[in-house]
């Protein structure tokens, strides 16, 4: 949505300044090895140009990654945009003024009118649901209160309880493959070839499933808990025993093909050997004995475990503060009053729920008031109306102190460092390939004129190259393990919690009509006749406290994310306060018609002082009135003789 700008501050502050700044000093400091790389091109080209092309090589991936993390940490420490409209509505918001944003949200709000109004008069919340899957039952076995965290957070308990169980499982069948080739039960004369087969293609197993691990958590994963079934681990069951037996027949198929009965180079004595076999000889046993899949299976192992170790407590210090409370107010009553229906629901539209607006922000519409009003015969009727409303959110402070704040800032930190390790490691040793192209072994082998020149020559050309293998294997382990670190520990970062006043109001009975007539004495004129409307209601209010998260993103869509009931508080002061403000409304109702203006009030003086004036003059008696008569009479007839 739009960045809708507005006097009064909300209160939300960046929570990424930490986080960017460390991103930052990593962006910058690769970014310089980078250009120090590329400066060195023009060197490296003179001595030749296969040496220029991976010098440039090397330095462009050192500079773009570089400029891209400096980028990205300094849009986390930059100002955080937040406009009146954020955060994202629980559901569809009706409210007029806020048509634009409701419209730009749509597609993010997690609830409709109706889940909200279950919630609330079923006391229950729709968020959490049940885990499916046995990985996801398992862990919420383990965890009971897991089911009460964000969707992000179980998600990402779920992902790594799965990988981890994966790699557990993976090591144990490697481990079961390793027994069976060590102790000759694989019946293969190419078992000392197959063993280190099978090392790689296990630690490139596991590298890859806990880089799949470290993927940031995306948007669609905000919305919903993940099933987290067997399959995984019925996949890795199946490749961890297939993949040795398969190995095995494919190593001794082309290995038979390609010796046709002689033995391997490397089992035989170097006497026995040609010049080719002695090259062979000399860089297998160079390449076996300086890189230790076994190792560096362990160091995978290692650092999954203190990995998995950080994230386990950053979750339990979060499910620890849980709290799934799904209690409400609640007032049933019966009110008679001397009031048209329709301002009832005027009243508590434009002056109750209205003073109840948070920083002067308006209160998000779930559900429209709209009464319903039904004419009946003999000025009688009945009406119905109900809304659902959310106060505009407060930021509630989250609890991160003590260990699970070490943890988070030495998570982020640590994350950094061996993303930083891995450039490091690629500025340092990338000569290391211009070195072994450099020194001409491979040139130098067809003109080893004995099978121990050859064999030495090849040794020395293993070395070099299980060194890169090495070098190679680190800048790996340390990128996945940096971005496993740096991605999920950045949700601890991004979490945001609110808090709001959640409203429920329906309201439904019957008015009669009656005509009263005021101030209508015997001889005065001035008088006041009013249409009385007599309601019978049927108030149900329903009102609480909501605690709901959040989880913030980096750039124009900050706060634009999804936002999730959590809990439910029950608010008598909150139910009090209403309630006043309605009653009160009521009995300062005014029923009878008045005279309110001065002008008013001198009419209405002036017509008394008339009224009051004619009642005052005196009467003539029975025989002066006839007199008088007579007297007319006469002067009648007088008249007409004359």
């Amino acid at each position: 949505m739009a960045y809708e700008h507005g006097s009064l501050d909300l209160g939300i502050r960046n929570p990424f300044r930490f986080e960017g700044t460390v991103r930052a000093i990593r962006g910058t400091i690769t970014s310089v090895l980078g250009l120090l790389v590329l400066l060195s091109v023009t060197d490296a080209v003179q001595q030749h140009q296969i040496f220029g092309w991976i010098t440039a090589s090397v330095g462009f991936v050192l500079l773009s990654s570089g400029l891209w993390t400096l980028g990205s940490g300094l849009m986390q420490t930059l100002r955080f945009f937040v406009g009146r409209s954020v955060p994202t509505s629980l559901a569809f918001n009706n409210a007029k003024s806020e048509a634009d944003s409701a419209k730009a949200e749509q597609n993010d709000v997690s609830y409709d009118a109706g889940q909200l109004e279950q919630m609330l008069i079923g006391r229950k919340n729709l968020t959490f649901t049940e885990p499916k899957g046995l990985i996801a039952r398992l862990i919420h076995t383990l965890f009971p209160k897991l089911t009460f965290v964000p969707f992000p957070i179980r998600n990402m308990a779920q992902q790594l309880t799965e990988t981890l169980a994966q790699t557990v499982l993976a090591v144990a069948v490697y481990g079961l493959a390793s027994f069976v080739l060590a102790s000759g039960l694989a019946g293969t004369e190419y078992t000392p070839l197959l063993q280190p087969v099978i090392s790689t293609l296990f630690l490139l197993y596991l590298l890859q499933l806990w880089f799949k691990a470290g993927r940031p958590i995306a948007r669609q994963h905000t919305t919903g808990a993940q099933n987290r079934g067997a399959a995984g681990i019925a996949r890795t069951l199946v490749l961890a025993v297939t993949l040795p037996v398969g190995a095995s027949m494919a190593l001794n198929w082309w290995l038979t093909e390609m010796m046709r009965g002689r033995p391997l180079p490397f089992l035989q004595p170097l006497e026995q050997m040609n010049r080719s076999e002695a090259s062979v000889a000399g860089f297998y046993e160079a390449i076996n004995h300086n890189v230790s899949n076994a190792l560096w299976i362990g160091v995978v192992v290692a650092l999954a475990l203190i990995a998995t170790l950080v994230l386990t407590l950053l979750i339990s210090n979060r499910c620890r503060q849980a709290n799934p409370i799904t209690e409400v107010s609640e007032l049933r009553e019966n009110w008679q009053e001397s009031v048209h229906p329709r301002e009832i629901f005027i009243n508590l539209d434009s002056m109750v729920m209205a003073n109840r607006r948070y920083k002067e922000v308006p209160n998000r519409i779930y559900r429209s008031l709209q009464p319903m009003l039904k004419e009946q015969s003999n000025s009688k009727g009945a009406f119905y109306g109900e809304t659902i409303q959310e106060t505009q959110p407060r930021v509630k402070p989250t609890s991160f102190s003590g260990l699970p704040q070490l943890l988070r800032i030495s998570g982020t930190v640590v994350g950094q460092l061996f993303m930083l390790g891995a450039a490091l490691l690629l500025f340092s040793q990338y000569g290391k390939v211009i070195e072994l192209l450099s020194l001409g072994l491979l040139d130098q082998l067809p003109r080893a004129n004995s099978r121990a020149a050859a064999f030495a020559i090849s040794t020395d050309v293993g070395e070099q190259v299980a060194s890169l293998i090495n070098v190679i294997l680190a800048i790996v382990v340390c990128g996945v393990f940096g971005r496993l670190l740096t991605n999920l520990v950045h949700v601890f970062w991004s979490e945001f919690q609110f808090e709001s006043q959640l409203i429920y109001f329906k309201c439904e009975g019957t008015y009669t009509e009656s005509t009263v007539s005021t101030g209508k004495g015997i001889y005065d004129s001035t008088q006041s006749e009013n249409v009385i409307v007599r309601s019978s209601m049927t108030p149900w209010v329903v009102t609480a406290t909501a605690v709901t998260s959040t989880f913030a993103g980096v750039g124009s869509n900050n706060l634009e994310q999804p936002r999730h009931l959590m809990e439910l508080h029950s608010n008598d002061t909150d139910m009090a306060g209403i309630i006043n403000d309605l009653r009160g409304y009521l009995a300062s109702r005014q029923t009878i018609a008045n005279l309110n203006t001065e002008a008013d009030l001198q009419a209405a003086a002036q017509i008394h002082q008339m009224n009051d004036q004619s009642r005052n003059v005196p009467q003539p008696t029975g025989s002066e009135r006839t007199a008088a008569l007579a007297g007319d009479t006469q002067q009648k007839l007088d008249h007409q003789d004359g």
